[in-house]
């Protein structure tokens, strides 16, 4: 499955896709106080019935009922599968109450719509949406899912999920391989010698984001003036994140093109995130991780990851463990072989080494294409 993004004209019509939006949230809203209900009553968890639901929607809305029936039904498995993964450890926290302005999508399965090129088509409203035909979809396979996504800016994009596979990016393989080291002063060390700096895209704008958060603080609650302060606010949170994600997805490129072995050490970001907030939001590590895994299954890069607990800016060459060693030492030398180590140059050849040796191992090896989600160990399991 890959998915095509294009984005929307806005109208006059796009009040449509609002009212829509607001009846997704009510459906959602609906099943999860029934869902906390029956579990609060038997102790257990349980999939919503999607025609007694449907009746209670009917009966809700009337006849101006906007939503497909499969729509309905996604909605539902969307609730289930949050659940599911919060009950499986993946995610920190059950699903919560949205508010209308929070939910962002909603998505048709096999009918409620119909394409003509760059027309959407929704049947239940009988309405035609335009988007921006940036590549053909035609031709490529057959579309199995339509999702309408709204971003913060009120912005909509429409998303064709089609049956096809992604067509791998031709590369010269060379066998190289290199271990990276990342740090808080300076993004990565490659054990190539090379230190790469983040641009601090979060600290460059810093002025401007604050100056937003003003003058949304001070306007009066549920008034114009504050929804166009929360707009603007969006925008630079936007514009902070588009050139973060534009210079990482540069950097993965760079790397998978050159190296054809790459190791990484498996972070608990979590804490990391705990101990120093803004500066590793503003890093986003965690990010350029997937992105770098989602790349490396297109160009048959193989991404290894060393164990979190691996002491890689410790461990001498000879194997003497500083056990001793702080953040704010960034050279030491061994009292065993007097050999003198710059820490993140050390600790990414150290990180390469590890790598190379457990390719082997199995749960360490992160495949061409694969992505693992690791949630916390023991989530603290809320009273319903």
């Amino acid at each position: 499955m890959i998915a095509y993004k294009y984005k929307l004209y806005t109208t006059k019509q796009t009040k449509r896709l609002d009212a829509m939006l607001r009846e997704a949230s009510w459906v959602w809203n609906h099943a999860l106080a029934l869902q906390r209900r029956y579990y609060r009553m038997y102790g257990k968890g349980h999939y919503i019935d999607v025609t007694r639901l449907q009746q209670k929607w009917v009966k809700w809305y009337g006849k101006s009922s906007r939503l497909h029936s499969q729509t309905v039904q996604e909605i539902l498995q969307r609730l289930d599968k949050s659940y599911s993964r919060f009950f499986q450890h993946i995610q920190a926290r059950p699903p919560k109450f949205k508010r209308a302005d929070d939910f962002r999508s909603f998505v048709f399965k096999q009918g409620g719509y119909s394409l003509n090129g760059n027309v959407l088509t929704i049947n239940k409203i009988k309405k035609r949406f335009k988007f921006t035909l940036s590549r053909p979809y035609d031709k490529v396979g057959a579309i199995k899912n339509v999702a309408v996504k709204r971003t913060p800016l009120g912005e909509y994009f429409v998303y064709l999920f089609i049956e096809a596979n992604g067509e791998p990016i031709g590369k010269t393989h060379n066998g190289a391989s290199v271990g990276i080291d990342f740090g808080l002063k300076t993004y990565m060390t490659l054990s190539t010698g090379e230190r790469i700096q983040s641009p601090r895209y979060l600290k460059q704008a810093l002025g401007m984001k604050r100056t937003a958060d003003r003058r949304l603080s001070k306007k009066k609650e549920g008034s114009n003036h504050r929804k166009a302060a929360r707009r603007a606010k969006n925008r630079v949170e936007e514009l902070i994140t588009n050139r973060r994600d534009n210079w990482q997805w540069q950097l993965a490129h760079d790397l998978c093109r050159r190296f054809d072995t790459i190791c990484i050490e498996d972070l608990q970001l979590t804490g990391m995130t705990s101990l120093w907030g803004r500066k590793m939001a503003d890093l986003a590590h965690g990010k350029f991780v997937r992105k770098l895994e989602y790349l490396a299954g297109k160009y048959g890069v193989r991404v290894q990851k060393v164990d979190r607990f691996f002491p890689s800016s410790k461990l001498c060459d000879c194997g003497y463990i500083h056990n001793s060693l702080t953040l704010h030492d960034r050279e030491w030398t061994c009292p065993v072989c007097g050999l003198h180590h710059d820490r993140d140059l050390h600790a990414s050849c150290n990180i390469l080494r590890q790598g190379i040796a457990s390719l082997g191992s199995p749960g360490k090896t992160q495949e061409p294409g694969k992505v693992t989600v690791r949630g916390r160990k023991h989530p603290r399991i809320p009273r319903l």
